[in-house]
This record gives C-alpha cells, structure tokens and sequence, in this order.
C-alpha cells in the first residue's frame, strides 16, 4: 500500500460496493463506463487521504471515514416556498437539486437566452463527453476517483460561441435533512465557447442538522475570449462534510472570475485550480471563510501560468471564532515558458478567540525570469485602537467589533461585478458573522 492512504477497510461505508451495485446516470454509455471503471480502480488503490500526504497535512479525513453513509435518499417533500426562500437570487435561472436528485417542479428553467443550455447531468452527458474528466485527475490524492465512480447528478452548462448570457444561472443545492447520513456525489461540467460570457452561481444548502456528506467536482472548459463570473456558496449543516473541487482550463483571452464562500460544514475542503494556457487569459481567485465552533475549513488553490503574458490575482480572507481552523494553501506556478507573467497573491486572517488555529501557505514556484509576481499572508486580531475610535462614537463594544469583522470580511466582495449578487453575499454574510451582524 502507498504511504499516506487509508486502508479501505478502515473505511466504514464501503464506497467501491456502493459504485459496483448502484443504479448510476448513464450507466449504458460505454466512454462513461470506461471512466468510472478507471476511478474505480484508482480508488480501490489509493483509497482516502491521510495526513501523511503533503496536499492534506492539516486535515483529517478520519471523521469522514467513520460515517456510515446512505446513498439511498427518501422522495422529498421539499416545496417551492421552502426553495425559494433558500434561493440565493429571485431573478436568475435555477437548476434545483434535492438530496442528490434533479427536481424539474423546483427548477425554473423556462425562457431560456438563445445559446445558452441548461440540463442536469442525468440528461446531458452527450454534451459534455469531450470535456468530463479533463480539468481533473483521478490519481491525485483526494476525493475525486470517489466522485468519476459515484457521481449522480449534477449541472451541465453550455454558452454558444459569440453569445453572453444577461441573466444569472443558480445550482441550487439542497439537503432536506429527510434522510440520514446522505451522501450525494455531483459532477458539474460548464463549457464557455468562443466569445461567449455568463455567471453562474454554485449554492449549497443543508436544512436539517444532520450528518451528511457532499462530494462535488466542478469542471470548466474557457474557449478563446469566454467570460465566466464564478461563484460558490457553501451553508451546509454543520455537520456535513463537504469535499469540492474546482478546475478550469483557459484559453487565449479568457477570463475565469471565481469567489468561493464558506460558511457550513464541520469539515470542508475545497481545490481550485486554474490553468492558463493561452496568452492574455486571466484568472481572478477570491474566496472568503467564517468559521466557528470546531469547524475545519481548509483552501488549496493553484493557479498554472503555463504560456507568455497570463495574469491571475487572488484574494483569500478568513474570520475564525471559538476553537475553529483553518488552513490555506495557494500555490501559482509560472512555468518555464510564461515570460510577462503578473500575478499576485494573499491571504489574510482575523482571529476572533484564543482557540482558533490558522495554517496558512501562500507558494510561489517561478521558472521565467521576467515577470511581476507577490505574495504574502497576515493574521491578526480586531484593531484595538479601530475599535476605541468606534466606542469614542457611541458604538458598545459588540456593535463596534461587529462593524470592524463585517468591514474585513466583505472586502472580497467588492471585485464582484454584478451589483445583486453582491448584495445578496454580503446580506448572508452579515447574518453569519460572528458576535452578530454590522450593525448588530
């Protein structure tokens, strides 16, 4: 056995079993089949992750091996007031799915733009065969063989050449809480052609406290030109293990503009992986995390500057209570070739308790000579003499330490373009916060 992995038989729901006996989406197409009998094996190799292996050093999967996980969900009685309400935009297309099925009577998929398409995965694999399974690897130590063999479910995007999109598109994910101990296995496969922009918004939602588990991979094909708006939403049960990856290929002139918020999950992990591989294609990566209670969140982000004059530019920021921890790991590669790199990252922390931990590494790996490159990491405490301006003014002190989180929190929204979108984050984020909203 390889050094790091878990023994499958340390493993309590016996994933293999489950893939080799289970109903899959299209389980007679033959390339698919192909695949999953690839991560199938991959898996029953390497099985899960241990601290032992660089990529997961502080995060521990031993919780999540121990779950017994049901991959039978209960019929939901989930309603469109229940989803509306849990929607985070009003006005935007939305694909609902519920406990790991597609919900067509929840969905609002009606007038859709000419060249745009929008189907789950149950109905859209003959799409997207030329791009499953490329922006990701099923060797690399993680979750994602877990998800080539098991996945159900889950979105399928398309944007016609020369087409941009007006209206938002919403993946609306919801675990009703209706079964215990379920586990949903979603792949999402969006592909932008040539010329052609849209938003899209991934938002996870749990409505019960109850053990769960979500392993969804996402993957993104950027044709020369394409725009992509890129969001995620996470506000899982606390005790949902949530497991994501996220990976994107880029051509000449694109532009991939992702924002990853987390804010559920007793354990979530997220990576997201840009590769630049046409020149004057740029890469804007943020993310925002708030955690609390014995919450681990844990963010490894690369971003590949494989060709000449590619930028990237990447913003992180996370705000821990109580005994939570977290850890970001973000690395940017400038590979040989990539001459007029410019690209720049950080991370920065705000330490709310005494027994919350931070882990952070921001990497740089340069092999070209000319180019424009920083990076760096702070973490740090509320501002005392910030804070004292605001008491001086009136404020109590948990109105006045409220104002100075949400101020250093909803920095990460203000690269966002779109107006609604931005108000509606920082609406849910307000109500997260620690010690109360901004103006508590």
């Amino acid at each position: 056995m390889k050094p790091g992995v878990k023994q499958l038989s340390e493993v309590a729901t016996p994933f293999a079993s489950v893939a080799e006996q289970q109903n899959m989406v299209g389980q007679d197409i033959p390339w698919l089949n192909t695949i999953r009998q690839q991560a199938l094996e991959q898996f029953n190799s390497q099985g899960l992750p241990s601290k032992k292996v660089e990529d997961w050093k502080y995060t521990s999967l031993w919780n999540l091996a121990q779950q017994s996980f049901n991959h039978d969900a209960q019929a939901s009685s989930l309603t469109s007031e229940q989803s509306e309400k849990v929607a985070l935009l009003k006005d935007a297309y939305r694909l609902v799915i519920v406990d790991g099925v597609f919900s067509a009577e929840l969905s609002l998929l009606n007038d859709i733009e000419d060249g745009l398409t929008i189907s789950p995965l149950s109905s859209g694999l003959a799409q997207v065969e030329q791009q499953l399974g490329q922006q990701v690897d099923v060797a690399k130590a993680g979750l994602t063989a877990l998800n080539t063999m098991l996945m159900n479910e889950g979105i399928v995007v398309t944007v016609a050449a020369d087409t941009e999109i007006v209206k938002p598109i919403e993946l609306l994910v919801i675990n009703s809480g209706q079964t215990d101990n379920l586990a949903i296995h979603l792949r999402n496969v969006v592909v932008m052609n040539k010329n052609s922009k849209a938003t899209l918004i991934e938002h996870y939602v749990g409505l019960a406290d109850k053990t769960a588990m979500t392993n969804v991979v996402s993957e993104v094909a950027l044709d020369d030109a394409a725009e992509l708006n890129h969001y995620k939403l996470q506000q899982e049960s606390n005790n949902t293990f949530h497991i994501a990856t996220l990976a994107a290929k880029q051509a000449a002139n694109s532009k991939w503009n992702t924002n990853n918020i987390s804010l559920g999950a007793q354990l979530a992990r997220n990576d997201v992986h840009s590769r630049l591989e046409g020149e004057q294609s740029h890469t804007t990566m943020d993310g925002l995390y708030l955690v609390n209670g014995n919450q681990h969140i844990d963010n490894h982000t690369r971003i590949d500057h494989l060709v000449p004059n590619t930028t990237s530019n990447e913003l992180y920021k996370g705000v821990l209570d109580d005994n939570s921890h977290a850890v970001f790991n973000g690395k940017v590669m400038v590979h040989q070739d990539a001459q007029k790199t410019d690209s720049n990252q950080s991370n920065h922390n705000l330490l709310l308790s005494r027994g919350c931990e931070i882990d952070t590494k921001p990497e740089m790996e340069i092999y070209a000579d000319d180019v424009k490159c920083g990076h760096g990491s702070t973490v740090g405490q509320i501002n005392q003499d910030q804070l004292f301006f605001l008491r001086a003014r009136g404020l109590d002190e948990v109105s006045a330490r409220s104002l100075l989180t949400y101020a250093f929190a909803v920095d990460v929204l203000e690269r966002i373009p779109s107006e609604d979108i931005r108000q509606a984050l920082a609406a849910v984020i307000e109500e997260r916060l620690p010690r109360g909203g901004a103006t508590a």
